[in-house]
């Protein structure tokens, strides 16, 4: 019942004169945008679609930093209301907490960089047909409520109970459209490929959350011309190598190909390995001209030789724009007329090119029903 513990949300009246979508601007709990009005009937209807494992509205799903706060069933359903989700939506939102604050999600210094980081948003698996979601025509784009509303609900959950306030915790310089939201659905049945929750080791008949930290994108490659895949590739290797610092590395990036392009990686009959493959190959660099100089300062920086005790010798070693081919995320989704692929890069990296990089497994949550 209401006031039964510390973290049941209390409700507030408000004034029959009082417009509900300005006082809740004057909260300082939107996003910039006006939010659905979170009532008792409202987020009542919410919870009625919570999974069995989340029936307990006072359960805490995560402690969502810089606040460490505690996030309740019933704060993530208050949240998921006032970014527009449908109840039966409810299920995808829990997963994209438990994927986020999972340990493996860089939340806290996605929240505080100043790159401005946030959390990409895939979702493979039935549900993506029965909550309507698109992975067509405009899939990461407005228009279709369960993308831009599920995006949404993490974001108003990261800001409104981790603190992840503009201006406070949240630093980033310029930030993007994807601040507000960006999420999408795989289109499976297009791809040459396992869809991507397979990939990383579930059923292909579980529903899954995964999420990747980006900042910002898409780097969009047109390619009207290439019939095979080698030629393809070289072409969105290209886009990729002028990312972020134009000579330096990236963390792991979401590959977003259409179903045209998709169509000649099947054509080649190239697996996502050989598109890897191709990537590390085509942006590779002698070390040297990776690193920043008088006349090029979007570069790696200029005392990492010394500071790793490299050789000359080592400057000549080949260096590609990710330190792994785990870092090249790919996924297919799109209209089916358009030969493109889009590009959502992650953060610049620094880091010591002698020693063996990590092996980037997305962060991600299967979906409780």
């Amino acid at each position: 019942m209401p006031g039964d513990t510390d973290f049941y949300s209390r409700i507030i009246e408000i004034a029959d004169h009082d417009d509900v979508y300005e006082f809740m601007f004057a909260q300082g709990i939107t996003d910039g945008l006006p939010v659905v009005p979170p009532t008792r009937e409202r987020v009542d209807r919410m919870l009625a679609c919570s999974p069995e494992h989340w029936s307990d509205p006072q359960k805490t799903v995560a402690t969502l930093p810089p606040n460490m706060a505690p996030m309740t069933v019933e704060k993530a359903a208050i949240n998921a209301v006032m970014a527009g989700c449908k109840p039966e939506y409810f299920p995808t939102v829990l997963a994209s907490v438990e994927a986020a604050a999972g340990g493996s999600f860089p939340l806290h210094g996605s929240i505080a960089t100043t790159a401005g980081l946030a959390p990409m948003m895939l979702v493979n698996g039935p549900v993506r047909e029965e909550i309507g979601m698109n992975w067509g025509l405009n899939a990461l784009g407005q228009g279709n409520r369960a993308n831009s509303t599920l995006g949404r609900a993490l974001r108003l959950m990261l800001r409104n109970i981790g603190g992840a306030v503009p201006g406070e915790i949240e630093q980033a310089i310029q930030g993007g459209g994807h601040k507000w939201t960006l999420s999408y659905a795989e289109d499976e049945d297009t791809s040459p490929w396992d869809p991507f929750h397979v990939e990383y080791g579930y059923e292909p008949d579980d529903s899954v959350v995964s999420l990747i930290p980006i900042t910002g994108g898409p780097r969009v490659c047109i390619d009207q011309y290439s019939r095979n895949a080698r030629s393809l590739t070289g072409s969105i290797a290209m886009a990729f190598q002028q990312v972020l610092k134009p000579r330096g590395q990236v963390t792991p990036s979401m590959f977003v190909v259409s179903p045209e392009h998709a169509d000649v990686y099947r054509a080649s009959g190239w697996t996502k390995d050989n598109f890897r493959e191709a990537i590390m190959e085509f942006t590779a660099l002698p070390l040297r001209d990776r690193l920043a100089s008088p006349t090029m300062g979007g570069g790696i920086n200029e005392y990492l030789p010394e500071k790793h005790g490299l050789t000359e010798e080592d400057l000549d070693t080949p260096m590609s724009k990710v330190a792994d081919p785990s870092f090249i995320a790919i996924t297919v989704a799109g209209s089916h007329a358009g030969k493109w692929t889009s590009i959502y890069q992650g953060i610049f990296g620094d880091g010591n090119p002698a020693a063996p990089p990590p092996t980037f497994v997305p962060p991600s949550a299967r979906i409780r029903s």
